[in-house]
């Protein structure tokens, strides 16, 4: 059960990081960097056109895109900030769309052919779609819902960027903190479930 937390970790990352990234360039926004995990990629990366496609070895800690004037201010009309509310929503919630809709079809699947690796993919994939897209913390697809265009109606674009800038990379730091932590405190758990699927 651990390989297949593992395994299903590892897609669901993959999923919900291409979708923001098709999403983006569906809309018109330069995406700088797709990496799943975080870290130096020593494992792999490439360039094509203008993004740079990596695999680091913190793989498991998830992943992300870096998109183009995302926390920053710029003038180029293929930054995120820059963006329409309504394309700057369409990224950030296609992640976690992805990860509910490839869920739900993994469950459904599973519980059909009664296979328990696919509907432990589901119901992961699921719970991670649907925690990123609560406003849990900013460097979360929710916050990027709610606190960044709070932060840019109370403090103006450029001090709003900054300063949801800050909060971002504060609470990325304490995401993956917890993630860390949490990974001992998982282990039983999903051999507990293992054992009785």
């Amino acid at each position: 059960m651990i390989i297949a937390f593992l395994i299903s970790l590892i897609i669901t990352v993959i999923l919900h990081e291409a979708a923001h990234l098709i999403v983006a360039k569906k809309c018109g926004c330069g995406v700088i960097k797709y990496s799943i995990g975080f870290g130096k990629p020593i494992l792999f990366s490439k360039k094509i056109g203008d993004t740079i496609y990596q695999l680091t070895p913190w793989i498991f800690l998830g992943g992300y895109c870096e998109l183009k004037g995302e926390l920053n201010t710029t003038e180029d009309k293929d930054a995120f900030i820059n963006l329409p509310y309504r394309k700057k929503l369409a990224i950030v919630v296609a992640g976690c769309v992805i990860n509910i809709i490839t869920g739900i079809i993994a469950s459904i699947v599973g519980l059909l052919i009664n296979n328990t690796w696919v509907s432990f993919f589901g119901y992961l994939s699921i719970l991670l779609g649907i925690t990123n897209l609560l406003p849990l913390a900013p460097c979360l697809d929710g916050g990027y819902i709610v606190y960044y265009p709070l932060s840019l109606k109370i403090w103006g674009i450029e001090k709003g960027t900054e300063i949801f800038n800050k909060a971002v990379k504060i609470s990325l730091i304490i995401v993956i903190a917890l993630n860390i932590l949490s990974i001992p405190l998982l282990i039983p758990l999903i051999l507990s479930k293992g054992l009785t699927w």
